[in-house]
């Protein structure tokens, strides 16, 4: 099983396209209702046609997650964070989406995942020269975009400063850069609350949102937890396999896991702090995650406990289904 998925052939993304579509067969059947919570202005905009439609709220949700899917190929395709071409951080993303069947739905923080990925390949493209790079306009630009979709993506632009103050050799126009790039979005949407409907103070509700969380904790199912659970503590054990043999990467590719890993922290941090945004924010966390397990499942020498891992994740995503 693994063999197979360690394999570059092209049926590998068939098979692992048609699996996002079997553990969404279950909200294509018995759809829910959106969970549109932090929700902001572009999605709401979305969410209100979409919800014309019976059902095509389930289809646009699946409709994200395999575009998330085909964007963590061409991550690895382009960045090389793992040796070789790779479809596993793609299967690994389906089957933690396909996990919790509670999300699998349209919602903002799946839309907001795009922009994620979108920005950190910006980010990361930088790294591979140590010329001044405008690519922090461009991934800070996709941050704010994705901001306006669910309103706590503004976090991360902590990851883009990180980048620039420790990853890089400290080129003061770069911090200009990601702070236009930040502010393009912000200016666009006070000129349409300014011009188009006439109250510019909306823009100063936004943010005041963001600051003002109510915390208490999501209701999740028992089998939700459990993978969750089992989703967290393979990835800590695919983390720690990374961590033994990164020094030995590349500095371009160990960059790339410095802020895989950042981003994965300020999830957590995320989660923590507005405990309800949980189910939502695994659309986002799911993506470092990806890529650790994706890691340990393509570099592993032991065939046998590579599978195990595989099949755990498997196991517990088919679990979830069934409950």
């Amino acid at each position: 099983m693994l063999r197979f998925f360690r394999s570059s052939s092209s049926i590998v993304i068939v098979v692992v396209f048609l699996l996002a579509g079997l553990t969404w067969i279950h909200a294509l059947v018995h759809p829910v209702q959106p969970d549109d919570k932090y929700g902001v202005f572009l999605y709401s905009a979305l969410d209100g046609w979409i919800d014309q439609i019976p059902g095509l709220n389930v289809w646009c949700g699946l409709f994200v997650t395999l575009l998330a899917a085909a964007l963590m190929i061409t991550v690895n395709n382009r960045l090389h964070l793992i040796d070789k071409i790779s479809y596993l951080p793609a299967l690994c993303y389906v089957i933690l989406i396909g996990g919790v069947p509670m999300v699998h739905q349209f919602n903002p923080a799946a839309v907001a995942s795009i922009f994620l990925i979108a920005g950190f390949i910006q980010l990361i493209g930088s790294f591979k020269s140590e010329q001044l790079s405008y690519r922090y306009f461009t991934a800070s630009m996709f941050i704010s975009t994705a901001m306006f979709f669910y309103q706590y993506m503004c976090v991360y632009m902590l990851a883009i400063w990180f980048a620039i103050l420790f990853l890089r050799p400290g080129y003061w126009r770069e911090w200009v850069f990601s702070i236009l790039g930040f502010s393009v979005p912000v200016f666009y949407a006070f000129c349409w609350f300014f011009l188009v409907e006439d109250d510019f103070t909306r823009i100063g509700v936004f943010f005041e949102n963001i600051f003002s969380v109510q915390r208490f904790l999501p209701q999740l199912s028992t089998s939700t937890i459990l993978f969750l659970i089992i989703s967290i503590v393979l990835a800590i054990f695919a983390f720690g396999h990374l961590m033994r043999y990164l020094g030995s990467r590349k500095t371009f590719v160990r960059n790339g896991y410095y802020v895989l890993i950042l981003i994965a922290i300020i999830t957590i941090a995320l989660s923590a702090i507005v405990p309800d945004s949980l189910p939502s924010t695994w659309y986002l966390i799911a993506f470092p995650m990806s890529f650790f397990l994706s890691n340990y499942l393509a570099t592993v020498r032991s065939i046998r406990w590579g599978t195990i891992v595989l099949m755990v994740l498997f196991v517990g995503m088919m679990i979830a289904q069934i409950i």
